[in-house]
């Protein structure tokens, strides 16, 4: 295949007077535009248009950025959104964010500058921050959402409904018998984690189980270390639950490691269920009774959106919620006797 310095040659001309006659620069000189373009059609020269596309921003990429790539849910979302983009004909940039950092702004700046998106997807808690979504309109940059707290105005965004699936779960265990039920929670910055416990609650209470004690409750902020110490406690207490629902799966099974640890069979002696359906959740023995979020669909829609422009001028936002699934698997089963 031929390359910019081959062409450059066969032109008689620089590498950098090719790059202008690619990029339609307009101080070109028909003569000099021609030799290059027949010199480009004679060695048959055909120019990446990934870098074409990071030189000049026309529209095709889409970007996202993450806070911690390591997450399951964050891992089985990026995978699919990069399917959904190569379906499309897209392509994705990615980049680690610190979304906790009071430096944010030169961040994603930087990051608009070296990879010239125009259009981005945004995740939680990001989908929830004002200021960068003034930055991005600022920026003539168009985003998608996944999973916000509210509706922005102008902006389109998929959700499924964590409430519904959470209070699903959690009448799951119910109906196995389970009359106390803990519950592990996730980041306090994340909508899901209020919606998933709202579920959990209003389950209890719907199944005339009242409101659960305190000591029933924790946040483990998604992770699996801080879930080890959640479980550790729920699970030496005088009046142990017989079934932890956490609010992912990397939770989930922080809680199965747990009881396993400390001599408890899971499901005999303790049920287990999560949140998301990753990877974690079938490699693990036994495997997670989970809630399954539709990654796949999630992300075909939130590319959807930015073909079809994200937003409008009106100001009218849009919310796409996407069905999810209980996948009932060995980690749950009847409450001990």
């Amino acid at each position: 295949m031929a390359t910019i310095t081959e062409v450059a040659e066969r032109a008689g001309v620089s590498i950098k007077t090719v790059s202008r006659v690619m990029n339609n620069y307009e101080h070109i000189s028909p003569r000099t535009r021609e030799k290059v373009q027949q010199a480009m059609r004679e060695l048959n020269y055909a120019p990446s248009s990934v870098a074409r596309q990071l030189r000049t921003g026309d529209n095709r990429s889409i970007g996202m950025l993450y806070g911690d790539p390591s997450s399951g849910y964050q891992a089985r979302l990026n995978h699919a959104v990069l399917k959904a983009c190569s379906d499309a004909r897209r392509y994705l940039a990615v980049e680690l964010f610190d979304e906790v950092s009071s430096e944010w702004r030169p961040q994603v700046e930087a990051f608009l500058d070296r990879t010239k998106v125009k259009n981005l997807i945004l995740v939680p808690p990001m989908c929830d921050s004002s200021e960068l979504h003034d930055l991005l309109s600022e920026r003539g940059v168009q985003f998608a959402l996944i999973s916000p707290s509210r509706a922005v105005s102008g902006a389109s965004s998929i959700a499924m409904d964590d409430r519904l699936a959470a209070m699903e779960m959690t009448q799951h265990l119910i109906g196995l018998g389970h009359k106390r039920i803990g519950h592990i929670g996730g980041d306090e910055a994340h909508v899901a984690t209020l919606l998933r416990r709202q579920g959990y609650e209003e389950a209890l209470t719907r199944g005339l189980l009242g409101r659960p004690e305190r000591s029933l409750v924790e946040s483990g902020g998604f992770s699996f270390k801080e879930a080890l110490d959640c479980a550790d406690r729920m699970l030496t207490s005088d009046n142990r639950p017989t079934a932890i629902f956490a609010a992912n799966d990397e939770m989930a099974a922080a809680v199965v490691m747990t009881a396993n640890r400390l001599g408890l069979s899971v499901p005999g002696d303790l049920s287990v269920a999560g949140f998301d359906d990753t990877p974690i959740s079938q490699t693990i023995w036994p495997e997670l009774t989970t809630v399954a979020q539709p990654f796949e669909a999630i992300a075909r829609e939130a590319v959807k959106m930015i073909d079809e422009g994200a937003g409008n001028a009106s100001g009218i936002s849009s919310t796409r919620v996407l069905p999810h699934k209980l996948v009932i698997r060995e980690s749950t089963g009847l409450a001990p006797q």
